[in-house]
C-alpha cells in the first residue's frame, strides 16, 4: 500500500477564462493630482513575515474568521457619476442575498446548524467570556447597537459614494428579532458622526418601524417619516456623556471622552464595519484630503461612537508621527475597543463588503485579485467584493482584512491611471493591529489600560502566506496553530463562481493527478510544483479511476486490475 503523508484539495470542475477587458473612458476621469507632493511618500507599506502569529486569538473557535461570497447580492451596473442610479438601491443590491450570506457565515463561525442556534451561542459566548455569566443568553429588555459606518452620509444623501448597506444592515436586524428574539424596539442602529441617509432608514423601517437610529442631531426634513407613525419617529439626537478614557494623554482628550448616552445604555454592539482602506495620496473621482490612517475596519469604526475624533487624528496620521520624528505613535483607536462602554460590548464584529473602497471618501471599486478577480475595466461594470466577514476576534478580523486589501494592489497600474496606482497602503498599515494583539508590547513602546489595569489581548495577528492559498496557521495546523483559521465559502451558482475565478494557469492549485498510459503515474501538485509522484514499474494497465480517500490512502482501479 502506499500512503500520501500530506492533504490536499483534489477536485475543480472547470476554470473560465476572464471576460475581455474594455479601456477607460478617459473622457469621464479628471486628471490624477496628488493631494500633497509629500504624501506619496508615506504609502510604501508592505506586510511582515507570515504566519507568525502574536496574541491570544479569541472566539468558540478561536482565531477563526468566515468569508462568504455570493455574487448576486451585488450587482450595481457601476455608473459612478449618476446619481439617480445608487449602488444602495433594492434593484441592484439584495437583502435575501445578504441575509443567506450572514446566515451561512454566522452558522460556520459558530459551529451550528441553525441561526438560532447561533445566535443563542453568540450570547451566551459574549456573556461568559466577557460578563462572566454563565450560559445566559439574551433577555427581553437588553438593547443591542448596531454600529454601521456612514461617513460618506447626509441626510440628504444622493451621491455613489460608499456607506453601510441598507441591505446588509437590514439583514443584520431580520436576524436579531427573527433569530435571537430581540424586540424591534431595543435595537439601535448609529453612527453619531453622521446622519442616517433615507434609503438606510426606508430599507429597516419597511419591515420593523420600531428600530431606533442615533445620528449626530434632530431629525432633517429632508429624512423621510417613519411609515407607521407619519412622523420622525425613532430618529433620536446623541445625549452625549463622557464614557471613555485614554492610556496616554487623557487629560488633553475633551470630546473624544463623549460618547452616547444611548450607547453607554446599551448591554451589547454589533460592529458592522465596511472592508475599507482610509488613505489615498491622489485625486480622481474621489476629491478632498488624503484621509488620516491606514485602514477603515472595525477599530476606526469607532471614530463614529465618539464625538471628538479630531482630537485622535494626530496619533496615528503617519505624516504626522514622522514631523514629529517618531517612528511609530499610540493609537487611541485600541482604547476604543478596549473601553469596557465601547469596545467590550461588542457580541460580533462585521466587514460589510458589498462595495468597497480605497479611501474614506470613495467611490467603490472593482478588486482584481484574490477572492475576488473583479473586472477593472470598464469601471462600469458589474463585477463587485460582493462579500461578508465575521468573527468573534477583531484582530483577527482585520488581519484578513489588511491581507485582503494588500493583495488588491499587487496589480494595479492599469491604462487610464495616469501612470499611478490604483490602491496604496499607507505606512505603519498594521500598528494598531499590533497593539490591540500585545497591549503591553507594542510598536511604539506604550502600554495601554482601561480603570488602572493593563488592557489583556484583544486577538490575534498574522499575515497569511499568500494571496494564492490564503492559509493562516490554523489552517496549515489545526492541531497545533495559535493564530487565525480563515474560512471562505464561496456561495451561488456555478456559474456566477466560474465568473468571479478567471482562469490563471495552474500555478495557484493544488489538486491530485491520475494519469492514463500503460504504465501508470500519479501526482500531487501543490502551489504549482510536485509535492509527491509515485510511478509504477510493473505496467499494469492504464488508470480508469483514483481517489484519495479522507485517511491519505489512494484507492485506484486499473484497466486489468485494482490495487490499494
Amino acid at each position: 500500500m502506499k500512503r500520501i503523508q500530506t492533504f490536499v484539495a483534489a477536485a475543480f470542475l472547470a476554470l473560465t477564462p476572464a471576460m475581455a477587458q474594455g479601456t477607460w473612458d478617459k473622457a469621464i476621469w479628471p486628471k490624477a493630482e496628488q493631494y500633497n507632493e509629500n504624501q506619496a511618500s508615506d504609502f510604501h507599506w508592505k506586510p511582515g513575515p507570515s504566519n507568525q502569529p502574536i496574541g491570544v486569538a479569541r472566539g468558540i473557535f478561536p482565531g477563526r474568521v468566515v468569508m462568504a461570497r455570493l455574487p448576486e447580492a451585488a450587482r450595481w451596473p457601476g455608473r459612478w457619476d449618476v446619481n439617480e442610479d445608487q449602488w444602495f438601491l433594492d434593484k441592484y443590491t439584495s437583502t435575501d442575498k445578504c441575509d443567506e450570506m450572514l446566515a451561512t457565515t454566522l452558522q460556520r463561525l459558530t459551529g451550528t446548524k441553525n441561526n438560532r442556534k447561533a445566535w443563542v451561542k453568540v450570547f451566551r459566548h459574549h456573556n461568559e467570556e466577557i460578563r462572566g455569566l454563565k450560559k445566559r443568553g439574551y433577555q427581553k429588555g437588553e438593547v443591542v447597537a448596531i454600529k454601521i459606518n456612514l461617513n460618506n452620509s447626509s441626510a440628504g444623501k444622493r451621491d455613489n459614494q460608499t456607506d453601510a448597506t441598507p441591505q446588509m444592515t437590514l439583514a443584520v436586524v431580520r436576524h436579531l428579532v427573527r433569530d435571537a428574539g430581540v424586540p424591534e424596539r431595543d435595537i439601535i442602529i448609529y453612527d453619531v458622526k453622521r446622519q442616517i441617509y433615507a434609503q438606510m432608514l426606508e430599507c429597516v423601517w419597511h419591515e420593523f418601524p420600531d428600530v431606533r437610529f442615533v445620528q449626530d442631531g434632530e431629525a432633517r426634513s429632508e429624512q423621510p417619516l417613519n411609515p407607521k407613525y407619519g412622523d420622525h419617529h425613532g430618529i433620536e439626537a446623541a445625549q452625549w456623556i463622557e464614557g471613555i478614557e485614554y492610556s496616554v494623554d487623557n487629560d488633553k482628550f475633551n470630546e473624544a471622552k463623549l460618547m452616547a448616552r444611548q450607547i453607554l445604555d446599551a448591554t451589547y454592539i454589533v460592529n458592522l464595519a465596511l472592508l475599507k482602506l482610509h488613505s489615498y495620496p491622489y485625486n480622481y473621482m474621489e476629491d478632498g484630503d488624503n484621509g488620516q490612517t491606514a485602514i477603515t475596519m472595525s477599530a476606526k469604526n469607532h471614530a463614529g461612537s465618539i464625538r471628538g475624533t479630531h482630537e485622535m487624528h494626530r496619533y496615528f496620521n503617519s505624516t504626522e508621527i514622522k514631523k514629529r520624528g517618531k517612528e511609530h505613535d499610540y493609537n487611541p483607536l485600541v482604547d476604543l475597543e478596549a473601553s469596557p462602554n465601547l469596545g467590550r460590548k461588542t457580541i460580533l464584529y462585521m466587514l460589510d463588503a458589498l462595495y468597497c473602497g480605497r479611501k474614506w471618501r470613495t467611490y467603490p471599486l472593482h478588486f482584481p485579485n484574490a477572492p475576488f478577480y473583479n473586472r477593472t475595466l470598464p469601471y462600469a461594470n458589474p463585477d463587485w467584493p460582493a462579500s461578508l466577514l465575521l468573527s468573534f476576534d477583531p484582530v483577527a478580523l482585520q488581519s484578513v482584512g489588511l491581507d485582503i486589501m494588500y493583495a488588491q494592489s499587487l496589480n494595479n497600474n492599469e491604462p487610464g491611471y495616469y501612470n499611478v496606482p490604483r490602491i496604496m497602503l499607507r505606512d505603519m498599515a498594521d500598528d494598531i493591529l499590533k497593539a490591540m494583539a500585545t497591549p503591553w508590547a507594542t510598536p511604539s513602546g506604550t502600554v495601554y489600560r482601561q480603570q488602572g489595569q493593563p488592557i489583556p489581548s484583544l486577538g490575534v495577528f498574522e499575515h497569511w502566506d499568500s494571496p494564492k492559498t490564503m492559509r493562516y496557521s490554523r489552517n496549515l495546523d489545526s492541531k497545533n496553530g495559535k493564530g487565525i483559521e480563515f474560512i471562505y465559502i464561496p456561495m451561488g451558482s456555478a456559474k456566477e463562481q466560474a465568473a468571479s475565478a478567471p482562469y490563471q494557469g495552474l500555478d495557484h492549485l493544488d489538486f491530485f493527478y491520475a494519469g492514463e498510459s500503460t504504465k501508470h503515474r500519479m501526482y500531487i501538485v501543490r502551489d504549482g510544483r510536485v509535492a509527491w509522484s509515485y510511478y509504477d514499474p510493473e505496467g499494469r494497465g492504464e488508470i480508469s479511476d483514483a481517489v484519495l480517500l479522507s485517511d491519505g490512502h489512494i484507492l485506484m482501479a486499473h484497466h486489468t486490475e485494482s490495487v490499494k
